[in-house]
Parts: C-alpha cells; sequence; structure tokens
C-alpha cells in the first residue's frame, strides 16, 4: 500500500488495502489507510464514512482526527479541519505538524493572526519546522509585522544557529525590508549550512541583482541550476 500510495498509484494502493483489510478486518490502522487512499481519489464521502467507523473501534486514535481535519480542508470546510485537528492535540505525538495544520487550514480562512499564532507553537516544539518556518514568513508579511518579526527569527537562530531554514526566511525579510547587505549574510549562512539550498541560492542571486551585482548573481542562478536542475524561472 505504502509502495503504491508512495508512487501515486492510488487505484492499485486501494486494491492492496482493500486485500489487507480482508484478511484482518477488525485493524483500525488498515481502515485509516483505505481512508487515506480515498482521499488521494477523492472520494471523501466514503473515506469520512470510513474514519467514522474506525472511531467507533478506537475513539484515540489521533490519526483518526488529522485524517478528517485534511479531509475537511480539501473540502474547503475549515472550521471542522481546525476542530479535528484541535482534538488530534491532545493525543499526536508530533504536536508541531498539527500545528501547521492548524496554522494552514486559519491561513485559508484569512485568519492570518490566528494562522501565526498557531506556526510559532509550531515552531516552539520545533526549532527546525520548514513548513512553519516560511508560512509565518508570509503571514507576516500579509500582516505588516516584517520589521518586528527580524527579533523574532534571531531569537531561534540564537537558540539553534544550524537552523537553515530559520537564516533563509531571516533573509527573505531583509530582503522584502530592502535591508540587501544584511539579506546576504542570512542567505550566506543559510547555505553554509546546507550548501543545497537551492532556494536560498536563488533568493541570494535575486538579493545580487537588487544590488546591481550582476555577476554574482548570475553565479547564484547557475548554481541554483545546478542543483534543481533547468528552471524557466531561474533561466
Amino acid at each position: 500500500i505504502a509502495y503504491y500510495m508512495f508512487r501515486g498509484k492510488h487505484t492499485k494502493a486501494l486494491q492492496a488495502v482493500n486485500q489487507a483489510i480482508n484478511q484482518y478486518p477488525f485493524s483500525t490502522e488498515l481502515v485509516i489507510v483505505k481512508a487515506q487512499v480515498l482521499t488521494n481519489l477523492e472520494d471523501y464521502t466514503q473515506a469520512l464514512e470510513l474514519l467514522e467507523q474506525a472511531h467507533s473501534l478506537q475513539p484515540n486514535d489521533p490519526e483518526i482526527f488529522l485524517t478528517k481535519g485534511s479531509i475537511h480542508s480539501l473540502q474547503g470546510n475549515f472550521k471542522d479541519a481546525i476542530e479535528n485537528y484541535e482534538m488530534a492535540l491532545a493525543m499526536a505525538d508530533d504536536k508541531d505538524e498539527v500545528h501547521y495544520n492548524i496554522g494552514l487550514a486559519r491561513q485559508s480562512m484569512e485568519d492570518y493572526p490566528g494562522a501565526i499564532d498557531s506556526y510559532k507553537k509550531a515552531i516552539e516544539i520545533n526549532l527546525n519546522h520548514d513548513g512553519a518556518l516560511y508560512e509565518l514568513a508570509y503571514c507576516l508579511d500579509v500582516t505588516g509585522q516584517l520589521e518586528s518579526s527580524v527579533s523574532y527569527y534571531q531569537k531561534f537562530i540564537d537558540e539553534d544557529p544550524y537552523s537553515a531554514a530559520a537564516w533563509y526566511n531571516l533573509g527573505i525579510v531583509y530582503n522584502k525590508l530592502e535591508k540587501y547587505t544584511e539579506a546576504l549574510h542570512a542567505y550566506d549562512y543559510a547555505i553554509t549550512i546546507d550548501e543545497g539550498f537551492a532556494s536560498a541560492w536563488f533568493n541570494m542571486g535575486n538579493t545580487y541583482m537588487n544590488l546591481q551585482q550582476h555577476t554574482k548573481a548570475l553565479d547564484s542562478f547557475k548554481k541554483t541550476v545546478e542543483l534543481e536542475g533547468p528552471s524557466p524561472e531561474v533561466y
């Protein structure tokens, strides 16, 4: 099942999970996996029905609420999604990921202050949650809090100076504030920590462009192509 799901062969994954359930009809785990496969096939109604069955068998499984939250988000029912994610919080081990998903749902509702709060909670648990760091930068930009966000990212860098994602996001903030020298400094730290950080190389190229340093910009863009392959945007 995992093999087919990973390769996007969802119909074959459904065949495999059906065969598995025939052999293990009382496995809550398999019922949840089938709901996830059906979600990939956009059969949300049947997926939710299966999750209700799983909940009756094992009411304290956080994966049930996480999957339901994901389905509601895909359907645009963000309030229902948040309700399920919040129910999962008490039981889930990876609480940073749950807070991140709540943040995405709130962001989709254009509740940017709420999304910011959720992303910060995710980062407080896991300093290296790249998704939360990236989305937080976006929400801070939308709400006009870029200047104040510099100290926020610096605080996390003080706690984990080897977080390439934190340096990268600090670079984005400085670039948007037109503090290009500071942005280059931040991107340079990001790629020193992770030389294969293609997005940092690309953003560094854009910053060099803003400084009219075209040779260095070209070098950065060439490095991006070297790492990620040809890209129309880079060209």
